[in-house]
């Protein structure tokens, strides 16, 4: 009899325990649709607070939604809330290892935060990842700004070998605007940039010439040249 009374409580238990996971399931559920609703809504009124905290509600509601995850990353970086966007997209890589959209908010957010040995970290897995050259000349200019003169020569001539007279590369003006340069010349005025770091002037004035030659309404070059020709 003692049995019989054990298995019934068992019993009992485990329904007991299945009526409050199907509740829950569906309290999760009621949860997660209105959280839906609110970031469409906050979409519609272009409200990007709200939108962030209703992306916070669903992963919170569901931790492994990638979608949610890549939204909230990008809507932090976007606001300039680099700290944050790194942050989910750290958290994003622990779920999806080695995502490539994750790797780069990471790196970007980093850069942006000018942790650039970090940045390079992630960009360097990103280039792994994609064997993209525009990633590699990222890693190499990080690699200069953090005066790492000879990883940044080795990547540069792993781009030189790869590129094509008729590639581009989109680089900024002092103004913020984009210029598109080709990207033979962006590798010359690079190694043009580091040369000025070590002392070796006459050899950046080659460098910026050669980029000039190829690009020559190369913003970057031209004021880097006109400089050292002033003395």
């Amino acid at each position: 009899m003692k049995k019989i009374k054990f298995l019934v409580l068992a019993i009992t238990l485990m329904f007991g325990s299945q009526s409050v996971l199907a509740q829950d399931s569906t309290y999760i559920s009621n949860e997660y649709a209105k959280a839906i609703a609110l970031l469409r809504k906050a979409e519609q009124y272009n409200d990007v607070l709200i939108q962030k905290q209703a992306l916070t509600d669903i992963l919170v509601l569901n931790p492994v939604d990638s979608a949610a995850m890549r939204m909230l990353a990008e809507l932090y970086y976007n606001t300039s809330q680099f700290s944050s966007s790194a942050l989910v997209g750290l958290d994003f890589l622990q779920k999806y290892n080695n995502n490539e959209i994750a790797l780069e908010i990471v790196a970007l957010s980093y850069e942006n935060l000018r942790l650039y040995d970090k940045a390079v970290e992630y960009y360097e897995k990103l280039w792994l990842k994609t064997e993209d050259v525009q990633v590699q000349y990222q890693v190499a200019y990080l690699q200069y700004s953090l005066q790492r003169f000879a990883e940044a020569e080795a990547n540069l001539g792993v781009i030189e070998s790869k590129v094509k007279d008729e590639d581009k590369i989109a680089l900024n003006k002092s103004d913020g605007s984009a210029q598109q340069v080709s990207f033979k010349a962006a590798i010359y005025n690079l190694r043009g940039l580091m040369a000025i770091e070590q002392g070796k002037n006459e050899e950046a004035k080659t460098h910026f010439t050669q980029a000039l030659a190829l690009s020559p309404d190369f913003e970057i070059a031209k004021t880097s040249l006109e400089a050292l020709n002033k003395g």
